[in-house]
């Protein structure tokens, strides 16, 4: 320390002095230069000032950047460090350059550049001292000097550089703490430096992640995984696995592997051939999940979503070029299998419930377009069974792959089925008789008609009675076709015989045979030989009315008996047998009338339609009709 007793013992003399000039002075230009001891102690103790403030001030910046870098070094350990909190810790840790250090110069440099200023500083630590040597200061550089006395501030300017010529003032430096911040810098450095010598990786990595916290720098672990993606979708409310792969430059393989998911209980599994197979329970709303291996922290967002299924599958056809189709028939898979046609060519339509990704059918890569598998064109014939899977944009597959069995045949002839409105087998060779045709083909009707021939070839006749006619054209695309058919043996020129007529269709198929319904048995007659058979047919009728009639009498005889009987007699159990089968027959015998009276008029129809009657012989067959009737509805 030093010793300032000469200072301290003259301090009144000087100040009487000082006094005494400043209240004599007349105002005058002055430019007293201070004493070179005293000018160059309050100099080196102005930088000795500038020296400390500015070394606490970078001491002070340097501890806060390397304290900054060494946080986002320890929290790189732990944790994914966000990139708001890196954000911040570099904030922080250049607030010494950008803040601190200038403020220092702006506080120590800027503001303590002249000797006066000097001065003010040293009066914190050496009080009277100070204002001495601020006062000889001023009066060095007043600009007012009016009657002051040169003489007597010479003196007291040597007098004072005389009192401190031999002071050391580097004491008086306010707040001096550049060693404590040194010690701190240090501190810092050293473990800054030895995360550099010893995990070299690791260091560069966090101050890359420190330095620039707005790229996505990814945080080196000494446990590295394989990369993991940021979202998984898993299937809706189904068990799903996760495995973490160890990479092949981990230098840390740690024994077990943790997910946590939200507030659930956590998953925890040993690691085998380097991975981690994690089974995790169902989930229905989406989560966050969090997995931990070593030092490894991965966020990943669990998306439960259900798995992509089948809509609709449905085939659309090439058919062959003889099958002269316009359009590509498609057919709608159902129940599992479909039916195709041999010699067509299949595209498959799959279409499901999201957009998909990927395809195979029979493990073969298909064409997907959106949320649809097209297939492409496949032979039907080499087809037996198909298998289809999918993989959506999400990752997610159906629960098992869709079988589809496929049933391959062969076109097939047409069906055709005739009808007639009655079941009447003689007609005159000039009536027309009609016939109703149904045809079907599983692709298409090309045309249907009828075609007559003789029943016995020995017939004079025989050689006109072969024909056939079209009754209606169909069309390729036209699977059923319905169409009338009429027959005149006149206007077809075939003369009268007995025919075997049946109706034909056929379809597009080059050299296949007609298809044909079965046959109708027709009896063509003249007007004479209609005749003869229509009086025939007449007697036969007459006989069995005659039978029907004489059978009436004699059950009506029955029933007179019966009603001559007492209850008591007709109690008796031979008498109600006899009711009862006289019931039965009577009942028989009402519809054998029935049955000739609808016989009778059609005959009396038939009859009808042969000009070569009398109307005399109809009236009589006419009347005889009305009594048979009038029997059944009255007398019965």
């Amino acid at each position: 320390m030093v010793t300032f007793s000469v200072i301290i013992a003259n301090e009144s003399a000087s100040v009487d002095v000082l006094s005494f000039m400043n209240h004599e002075a007349k105002v005058k230009k002055a430019s007293l230069p201070l004493p070179p001891v005293l000018e160059g102690k309050l100099a080196d103790f102005r930088r000795r000032v500038w020296l400390v403030k500015l070394l606490e001030g970078l001491l002070a910046a340097v501890f806060g950047l390397l304290l900054s870098y060494a946080l986002v070094f320890s929290l790189d350990r732990f944790m994914e460090t966000p990139v708001w909190l890196r954000f911040a810790l570099l904030a922080l840790g250049t607030i010494g350059l950008g803040l601190v250090l200038p403020l220092k110069w702006h506080r120590w440099v800027w503001k303590q550049r002249r000797l006066e200023d000097a001065a003010r500083l040293l009066r914190r630590t050496f009080p009277r001292l100070g204002d001495q040597l601020l006062g000889i200061v001023e009066l060095a550089r007043a600009e007012d000097a009016a009657g002051r006395s040169e003489r007597l501030v010479q003196a007291a300017m040597a007098q004072a550089a005389e009192s401190v010529k031999d002071a050391d003032f580097s004491q008086a430096v306010p707040e001096d703490r550049h060693r404590a911040w040194g010690l701190a810098a240090g501190g810092v450095a050293v473990l800054a430096v030895g995360a550099f010598f010893l995990v070299p990786e690791a260091a560069w990595n966090a101050a890359a992640r420190w330095l620039t916290p707005w790229r996505e720098v990814e945080r080196y672990t000494f446990a590295k995984v394989e990369p993991l993606p940021q979202k998984v979708v898993v299937p809706y409310a189904e068990p799903f696995e996760l495995s973490a792969n160890l990479a092949p430059d981990t230098k840390w393989k740690p024994g077990s592997g943790k997910i946590r998911i939200d507030e659930q209980p956590p998953v925890q599994v040993p690691v085998a051939d380097e991975r981690y197979a994690f089974t995790l329970p169902p989930q229905k709303e989406d989560a966050g999940m969090k997995l931990s291996v070593g030092d490894v922290r991965k966020n990943i967002r669990v998306l439960p979503t259900p798995r992509p299924e089948m809509k609709s599958l449905a085939a659309e056809l090439t058919l062959p070029a003889y099958l002269e189709y316009a359009t590509r028939p498609v057919i709608e898979a159902r129940s599992g299998s479909i039916t195709l046609l041999d010699e067509a060519q299949a595209v498959f339509r799959l279409t499901t419930s999201r957009p998909l990704a990927a395809a195979k059918m029979n493990g073969v890569s298909q064409p997907v377009e959106n949320d649809q598998i097209v297939s492409k064109p496949t032979p039907a014939a080499s087809l037996s069974q198909l298998e289809f899977a999918w993989v959506d944009v999400d990752g997610l597959t159906a629960k098992s792959p869709l079988k589809l069995k496929i049933q391959v045949v062969s076109d097939q002839a047409p069906g055709v089925i005739a009808r007639r409105d009655t079941q009447e087998q003689v007609f005159l060779d000039t009536e027309v008789v009609t016939f109703d045709i149904d045809a079907t083909d599983d692709f298409g009707v090309k045309r249907v008609g009828i075609e007559w021939r003789p029943i016995d070839e020995s017939h004079p006749a025989a050689k006109s009675g072969k024909g056939e006619k079209i009754a209606s054209a169909g069309a390729p695309e036209m699977k059923s076709l319905t169409a009338r058919a009429t027959f005149s043996a006149v206007k077809e020129g075939v003369g009268p015989q007995s025919l075997e007529i049946r109706a034909w269709a056929e379809d597009y198929k080059p050299g296949r045979e007609r298809s044909y319904s079965p046959g109708f048995v027709i009896h063509l007659l003249s007007k004479d030989e209609h005749a003869i058979w229509m009086t025939d047919q007449f007697g036969k009728w007459l006989q069995a009315a005659r039978e029907t009639y004489e059978q009436e009498q004699r059950l009506h005889e029955g029933n007179r008996e019966l009603r001559d009987l007492t209850e008591t007699e007709l109690d008796r159990p031979e008498n109600r047998r006899r009711v009862a089968l006289q019931a039965v027959a009577e009942e028989a015998n009402r519809d054998r009338l029935d049955a000739l009276n609808q016989v009778g008029r059609k005959l009396i129809e038939q009859a009808a339609r042969n000009d070569s009657f009398d109307a005399a012989r109809l009236e009589t067959w006419a009347k005889m009709l009305r009594q048979l009737k009038d029997i059944a509805g009255n007398k019965m």
